[in-house]
């Protein structure tokens, strides 16, 4: 390889770990809000506040998720046009999703009185239906703030700015940590809240944050080069453009959380009862640790590849995604080796019930195979995401965690009922397995190539 072939590749990695970082950042800090309310409410010393968080999150998350996906479509849509310097169209997408978040959150309204109606149809024990009930009614207040967040991070990724969101996410923790405490405890003169003080706390640290990045995207210096004060009027044809790329993608993130949320709620928590539920929960929690980061690095190659491809260059949007796989495969295979070994030690940190400790060591095992594969799907799905490639991944993920997560999860149960738990997790484990492996086969076979974008 020549000296300027070297060079240039020694620039591709230093991008993509220059990306990479503040991202990972961001996205491990919004899951540190989960797992902030998962420790706090575990020092309540409640074990059905531990098992009815979870479920909670997931409940509000399937419907919150669907907006998620469809504004992820923001960082494709503002790197194209980053890469081929249209900078005001860039500005004109991020206020489309803010208008999209605007629906789902007014909707999230109308959806609330569902909610005691489709936690009594899960069917755990009462007193944890009750807590689930609780912490749901608040927490679907969080969706409009939470998408909205979501599509102005979007969109400054997208346009190569990840410190910006990185930041705001961060001072959305301290406020989340800092209410959740005073409003679960009972500081300062406050009646204690219990797990309902986690939800009001997440619901402030998310509208903070979508304020925090509104007013960065209308500063001067954003008006000047992106025209952000200028490009707020809604538009139907981008509108259009982000729910024909991002409506399969948030169809696929519904499908796949609403099939994790029966995973959890019924085929462990409904099956198999408490002890499983908390040792699967608490099993979740060292996965976010996992799947967040590696999450991270998709989300900055997705601003990466959608950039490289507006300017036309999609042989180096190969190579940054390889440079990719690679940071995500080291790490989680890495984490792998960890929750192997030390499997009963971490589980013990948050429950030390021996029932609860025994069951998540095997739960921590099936974890740690999979990491690899799910580095694999991470990665190559943003990949795809970033050149515009969502239907045919979206429908392979539709039906197969349906199939794989929840029938071969109730198959598990019937026929060998003796493994408890961990045989839904066997199930989920090798749905992640064959995903890794057909997303990389999709990414080979080069069919993103042919995709334009903004002519849709």
């Amino acid at each position: 390889m020549s000296d300027d072939g070297r060079h240039e590749r020694r620039a591709e990695l230093l991008g993509v770990v220059t990306m990479a970082i503040p991202v990972v950042i961001t996205t491990s800090s919004r899951a540190l809000m989960d797992v902030a309310d998962y420790v706090m409410i575990a020092q309540l010393g409640l074990s059905e506040a531990q098992a009815a968080i979870l479920p909670a999150q997931m409940i509000m998350w399937v419907y919150i998720i669907l907006g998620m996906g469809v504004v992820s479509l923001v960082s494709s849509f503002a790197s194209q046009s980053l890469g081929r310097q249209q900078y005001r169209e860039c500005s004109t997408y991020a206020w489309q999703g803010l208008y999209l978040a605007a629906a789902i959150g007014i909707t999230a309204a109308v959806l609330r009185p569902l909610l005691p109606g489709l936690i009594g149809l899960i069917g755990h024990e009462p007193a944890v239906q009750e807590l689930e009930l609780a912490y749901s009614r608040v927490a679907l207040f969080t969706a409009g703030p939470t998408v909205a967040a979501n599509a102005l991070g979007w969109f400054f990724v997208g346009i190569h700015r990840p410190w910006v969101t990185m930041w705001s996410v961060l001072e959305a923790n301290v406020v989340n940590i800092a209410v959740s405490l005073v409003l679960i405890f009972g500081f300062f003169g406050v009646p204690a809240m219990g797990i309902v003080g986690a939800a009001w706390g997440t619901f402030a640290g998310v509208s903070y944050r979508t304020v925090r990045l509104t007013c960065i995207l209308v500063t001067p210096s954003m008006e000047q080069t992106y025209g952000s004060r200028q490009t707020w009027r809604p538009s139907a044809k981008k509108l259009r453009q982000l729910l024909r790329a991002g409506l399969p993608c948030g169809l696929h993130w519904v499908s796949e959380v609403l099939a994790w949320s029966i995973f959890v709620t019924v085929l462990v928590g409904t099956k198999f009862g408490t002890p499983h539920l908390v040792a699967t929960n608490t099993a979740w929690q060292y996965l976010r640790i996992s799947f967040m980061p590696a999450m991270g690095v998709g989300q900055a190659l997705t601003a990466l590849v959608g950039k490289s491809i507006g300017a036309g260059d999609p042989q180096r949007a190969i190579r940054e995604t390889r440079i990719a796989v690679s940071i995500t495969g080291v790490y989680m295979i890495s984490l792998a080796f960890v929750y192997g070994v030390f499997r009963h030690e971490l589980i013990m940190i948050f429950n030390t019930d021996p029932a609860v400790v025994e069951i998540g060591g095997k739960l921590m095992i099936c974890a740690a195979v999979f990491q690899m594969f799910d580095a694999l799907g991470i990665t190559y799905s943003s990949a795809l995401r970033g050149a515009g490639d969502t239907l045919i991944p979206s429908v392979f993920f539709v039906v197969n965690s349906w199939l794989i997560i929840v029938g071969g999860g109730w198959l598990a149960t019937k026929l060998f009922p003796e493994l408890g738990s961990l045989g839904p997790w066997l199930a989920a484990a090798s749905f992640i397995v064959i995903a890794g492996i057909f997303l990389w086969l999709r990414w080979r076979g080069g069919a993103w190539m042919k995709i334009d974008l903004l002519s849709t």
